[in-house]
C-alpha cells in the first residue's frame, strides 16, 4: 500500500487565491462581470468551495475591499518619513504611494480595483473615507496645513485621471507632477504655513 502525503488544508491561502481571482475578475472585466461563478471558474474552484468561505457575493466583495486598504496603507506607512514631526508626514507618503504606482504591474492593479470600488458603491466611500480620516486623525499635528491638503488632493487627482485613462495618467507625466509638488513641499515658506488644526469630518 503506498502512503500518500497528507495535504493540510490551507484557509488562509484559498481565500487569498478567491480574493486575487476577484481582483483579476474586476481588472479584466469589470465590476458588473464579477460574480461568484466568475471568481470560482478564475480561481479554479467549486461555486460551493467559494461559498464555504465567502458565504456570499457582498462578503466576497468586502473581503477584496479590505485586503486592497490593507495593501494600499501598508504601503503608505512603509513610505512614511521616520521623522514623526515632520510635517505633511502622512500626506506626503499618501502622494508618493500613488504617483509611484505603475498599473502595468499585476500587484499594482489592486489600486484599480481601490478605484473601481469607490466610484461604483458609497458604503465603500464611506469606509474609505474612515480609513483617511483615522489617519489623518493619527497625524493631525503634521498634517492639517493647507500645503498637506493640497498634496492629499493631487492624489486624489491622480487616482481620477487614472480611473479615466486620461492624458496625464502616463508614468512620465506623474514623476514630473510628483517632483514639482516635493519641490513645492520643501519650500520653507510654504511647508510651514497654515492653521495646524484639526480637519473637519470628512476632510481628507
Amino acid at each position: 500500500m503506498i502512503n500518500l502525503p497528507h495535504r493540510k488544508n490551507n484557509p488562509e491561502a484559498l481565500r487569498a487565491k478567491l480574493l486575487d481571482a476577484a481582483a483579476g475578475v474586476i481588472i479584466e472585466h469589470g465590476l458588473p462581470a464579477l460574480t461568484l461563478e466568475s471568481v470560482a471558474r478564475q480561481a479554479g474552484v467549486s461555486k460551493g468551495g467559494l461559498l464555504h468561505h465567502y458565504p456570499g457575493k457582498d462578503a466576497l466583495v468586502d473581503g477584496l475591499f479590505e485586503q486592497v486598504v490593507n495593501w494600499f496603507g501598508g504601503l503608505v506607512e512603509a513610505t512614511l518619513d521616520p521623522d514623526e514631526t515632520s510635517h505633511g508626514r502622512f500626506s506626503r507618503a499618501y502622494l508618493q504611494v500613488i504617483a509611484g504606482i505603475d498599473m502595468s504591474l499585476p500587484e499594482e492593479k489592486r489600486l484599480a480595483v481601490l478605484i473601481l470600488m469607490l466610484s461604483s458603491d458609497p458604503r465603500y466611500c464611506g469606509l474609505w473615507n474612515n480609513w483617511v480620516e483615522a489617519r489623518l486623525d493619527e497625524h493631525r499635528q503634521t498634517d492639517s496645513t493647507p500645503l498637506a491638503r493640497t498634496l492629499r488632493l493631487a492624489a486624489d487627482g491622480l487616482w481620477l485621471s487614472d480611473l479615466g485613462g486620461g492624458p496625464d495618467s502616463n508614468p512620465a507625466t506623474r514623476r514630473e507632477i510628483l517632483k514639482f509638488l516635493e519641490d513645492l513641499d520643501a519650500a520653507p515658506a510654504l511647508s510651514v504655513s497654515g492653521s495646524q488644526t484639526e480637519p473637519h469630518s470628512g476632510e481628507r
